[in-house]
């Protein structure tokens, strides 16, 4: 099966991995990559929002970290568009919300405990409840950003 429609997965993609016979196999793979995308840009978000909160120059901690084996791909796309007022939208927060939560089901019926794609998932959602559902992922940092209980505390 994977031979007969191997032209058209690679006109569409760099590299094709046969990952098991069995149905689902290629999602669950999916679901793990949303895990470590959800999980990594969360403490992206988490540690440029440290930086700042320190008062340190955001550019010198993204040039910092890129070098430096903190460095993921979230980081390095996501991290610079963190600083800008309204980023061009590649993914969306509401996406990770809902992924994360189809992780977290999975982990649920694997008896997985999935403690930080929990933790990353309601960040994410935090992020949708501040209006920032539709926004680039990378807004995620507002929920971090956001002033607690309102404004009296």
């Amino acid at each position: 099966m994977l031979d007969a429609v191997r032209p058209v997965l690679e006109a569409i993609g760099r590299r094709i991995f046969h990952v098991g016979t069995q149905a689902g196999q290629g999602a669950m793979v999916k679901a793990i990559n949303q895990l470590l995308c959800g999980v990594h840009l969360a403490a992206a978000a988490e540690a440029l929002h440290l930086g700042e909160r320190a008062k340190l120059d955001p550019q010198l901690l993204l040039d910092i970290f890129r070098e430096s084996a903190a460095a993921s791909f979230m980081l390095n796309t996501r991290g610079p568009r963190m600083f800008e007022e309204a980023p061009q939208v590649t993914s969306a927060v509401d996406i990770l919300v809902k992924d994360l939560a189809i992780v977290l089901d999975i982990g649920t019926a694997a008896m997985a405990p999935l403690p930080l794609t929990a933790a990353a998932q309601q960040l994410f959602l935090s992020a949708t409840s501040l209006g920032c559902g539709r926004a680039d992922d990378s807004q995620v940092i507002q929920a971090l950003r956001a002033k607690p209980f309102g404004p009296n505390l």
